[in-house]
């Protein structure tokens, strides 16, 4: 460590899709206390998804303030915050920075018949030559376009543009600034230069609306004393610009070198290697993204699913029936699903389930708006545990295809995300894709990740690589079962077939019922003015 300070602690943020959670570190990155609450999605419409960015910044404050007040730590011994949080989606800000409305995420769907257009008559391929970033419905341009077509009255009222961590670093510090790696998926052209993507879709008055770029560990403020009253902090603490999640959540991980492997088995499956700036930035054509790495010239080239462990709660809540459990004692509710479908084999007895079902479709490895989750192969015999574990192994199949997709051989993979907590889910990983699967000691790595940062932004590491090299630890390794991997393998096979042949039914599907709520919406229009008259 290069500075003065012998004594401190680091405080990272992580503003997630599903919560808020934070944590404070000491110097070697031991978790000294942690704090987690759930964050709603509100969807007013089938396809929507939203969030209320005053709620999210009255839940921070909270969380910090909690977070404090578990550790007994004195907050004048913090020496530097970080941020980081989910990527993608719109968030707004008025003149007076104010919320315009709610911030429509990135699991949202409302643009898939923008990404239709722009899939036909390829500007969709275009923006993805310049900045290796596919669109897909919670891109920032597309939720822009829709609103510049739907409802121009936002738009209008919308003078400044922020990601999730700006949204709470600017409540912590009133400055408003991004980051390279949040801004890379808007996406940001690899020479640097947005105009030339806002040109493409026609949103080009839209420049003036864009934060300033900052160094990922420059310390852009200090906490004001409003944020000092409402959380605990001290005025005047440092808060570095910080990074979007995945990215956060690699250097935790300990990715430091090209060719490494990781995968955030979270609300979406998050799965990159890192590379330099090379061909294989554009490899795949199309699909998948790339995002700007606080290394120098080096990039974490990525397939994102849009749904990971969101499909297991989605089975559990509303399958299962599960809801007051999942949210009093989530983890064992997982230990005791998991011991029932230990029982069942692998394969769950010819099950196969497609975890396609946010609002929003599918971006990895494959785009379209329209995917919706499947299950194929259901019998008279088939009981809830076999649907279970069908949903476990449909995730991992998705992991899976993304690594094939990317065609980047590796040895070692590394894990993190709340699937990463299950043993039961990390040998499935590691049978699948047939490499080891390692496990780091830390699991809130996107906390962690951006609370390094903030160390290196004060001087306590020289750089990321020292601060990676002076925290990483390995908690679990699981070695891949070389029977079940050649199983899977060839179950893998109906997986990809049926997504490939399902594209022409899906759309067929939506469109059909498309209809039936412009119908419903008809009769309701009609059903008002007659109640007028």
């Amino acid at each position: 460590m290069e500075g003065q300070v012998v004594e401190g602690y680091l405080l990272g943020i992580d503003v997630g899709t599903s919560a808020v959670k934070v944590v404070l570190f000491n110097l070697q990155g031991k978790v000294i206390a942690a704090t987690s609450k759930t964050v709603p999605i509100y969807s007013e419409k089938p396809d929507y998804a939203e969030q209320n960015m005053n709620a999210i910044w009255d839940i921070a404050t909270h969380s910090i303030a909690a977070c404090l007040a578990e550790s007994h730590v004195d907050p004048a011994l913090i020496v530097s915050i970080g941020v980081t949080g989910q990527g993608t989606g719109c968030w707004l800000l008025d003149e007076s920075l104010q919320p315009v409305g709610n911030a429509i995420i990135w699991i949202d769907g409302r643009a898939k018949s923008i990404i239709d257009e722009w899939k036909k008559d390829g500007r969709h391929l275009l923006a993805f030559e310049k900045s290796s970033n596919s669109i897909f419905t919670g891109s920032p341009v597309a939720i822009l376009r829709w609103l510049k077509e739907e409802k121009p009255e936002i738009l209008k009222r919308a003078k400044h543009f922020v990601f999730a961590k700006d949204w709470v670093r600017y409540k912590l510090t009133g400055v408003l600034a991004t980051d390279a790696s949040d801004f890379s998926m808007f996406p940001l052209p690899l020479e640097g230069k947005v105009h030339s993507i806002l040109n493409i879709f026609d949103l080009e008055e839209l420049e003036e609306i864009l934060p300033p770029m900052r160094e990922a560990w420059e310390v852009v403020g200090t906490i004001t004393r409003e944020a000092a009253f409402l959380t605990g902090l001290r005025a005047g603490t440092p808060v570095i610009t910080g990074v979007v999640d995945v990215a956060a959540c690699a250097l935790a991980l300990g990715i430091l070198r090209p060719g490494q492997a990781y995968s955030i088995l979270g609300t979406t499956c998050f799965n990159a290697f890192l590379t330099e700036r090379s061909p294989k930035l554009f490899e795949p054509p199309g699909v998948g993204i790339s995002v700007f790495y606080p290394l120098k010239e080096t990039f974490l080239r990525a397939m994102a699913t849009m749904s990971g462990t969101l499909s297991l709660d989605w089975f559990l809540t509303h399958v299962l029936g599960k809801e007051r459990e999942f949210c009093e004692q989530k983890e064992k509710l997982f230990v005791s699903l998991e011991e029932e479908i230990r029982q069942i084999s692998p394969g769950a007895e010819g099950l196969i389930f497609l975890p396609y079902i946010s609002p929003g479709g599918e971006r990895a490895p494959f785009v379209d708006p329209r995917a919706r989750g499947v299950f194929l192969g259901l019998s008279y015999t088939h009981r809830d545990v076999h649907l279970a574990r069908a949903v476990y192994e449909g995730i991992s199949f998705s992991v899976l295809d993304c690594f094939q997709s990317l065609a980047a051989p590796f040895e070692e993979m590394r894990l993190s995300g709340g699937g990463a907590k299950s043993d039961f889910w990390c040998q499935m990983i590691a049978d699948m894709t047939g490499v080891k699967v390692v496990v780091p000691k830390v699991r809130e790595l996107g906390a962690l990740g951006v609370a390094l940062l903030a160390g290196v932004g004060v001087g306590i590491f020289a750089d990321p690589s020292q601060a990676v090299e002076a925290t990483f630890r390995i908690d679990r390794i699981f070695y891949p079962d070389s029977s079940l991997h050649q199983f899977y393998q060839e179950k893998f096979l109906v997986y990809r077939k049926l997504r490939e042949e399902l594209g022409a039914i899906w759309e067929m599907n939506d469109r059909i019922q498309e209809r039936m709520l412009f119908l419903l919406e008809v009769e309701k229009s009609r059903e008002s003015s007659g109640s007028e008259n």
